[in-house]
C-alpha cells in the first residue's frame, strides 16, 4: 500500500513540476519521439537518464555498424542489480528475460527510442502475480527513462532561444 502511495504522490509531483508523458504504445512495445534533434544529443540524453535511474549499459549493440547502414541505430542492454537480486528470489529463470534494451534510432527528420512490453513475455514464463507486479515495476522504470528523455527536449523547445 506504501508502494501505491508513493507512486500516486510522484506522478502528481512530476505533473506539477512540468513533467509530460511522451510515450505512445504499439505493438508490444513503448516509445517516445523526438523531432529535429540530432541523434548524438539524444542518444547522449538517453544515457544520462539511465544512469540516473540507477541502471548500468552493459553492453551496446551498434546496429547500424553491423548492418552496415549511414542510419544511426543502437540497442542498449540494460541491466539493474537490485531487481536482478530480487528477481532471482522469485524467478530462478530470469535470465531468459534479461537484459532490458532499449533501442534508439533516427527514422526520417526524428529519432524514435522503444522499450519491449515485459510483462507479455512474463505472462508466458512465469503467471505469478507477485513476479508480474515485480515486472511491471521494472517497465514503469524503463518508460520513465523515456518520458524523462523526452522530456528534456521538450523543455529545450519552451525556453526562448537568443
Amino acid at each position: 500500500m506504501k508502494t501505491i502511495a508513493i507512486v500516486i504522490t510522484l506522478f502528481f509531483l512530476g505533473y506539477s513540476y512540468g513533467y509530460e508523458d511522451h510515450v505512445k504504445y504499439e505493438h508490444g512495445y513503448f516509445y517516445v519521439i523526438i523531432d529535429k534533434e540530432k541523434f548524438g544529443s539524444v542518444n547522449s540524453e538517453l544515457l544520462q537518464q539511465i544512469e540516473n535511474h540507477g541502471w548500468e549499459v552493459i553492453y551496446t549493440m551498434n546496429v547500424d555498424r553491423t548492418t552496415k547502414t549511414n542510419t544511426p541505430y543502437k540497442t542498449h542492454l540494460l541491466c539493474k542489480r537490485d531487481y536482478l537480486r530480487e528477481g532471482l528470489e522469485t524467478f530462478k529463470l530470469i535470465g531468459v528475460i534479461i537484459p532490458c534494451r532499449i533501442a534508439i534510432f533516427q527514422e526520417k527528420n526524428y529519432v524514435k527510442i522503444a522499450v519491449e512490453d515485459i510483462k507479455e513475455i512474463v505472462k508466458k514464463y512465469n503467471p505469478n502475480p507477485k513476479f508480474y507486479r515485480f515486472i511491471t515495476a521494472i517497465e514503469q522504470e524503463m518508460i520513465d527513462i523515456l518520458n524523462r528523455t523526452a522530456n528534456e527536449f521538450s523543455k529545450k523547445r519552451l525556453i526562448p532561444q537568443y
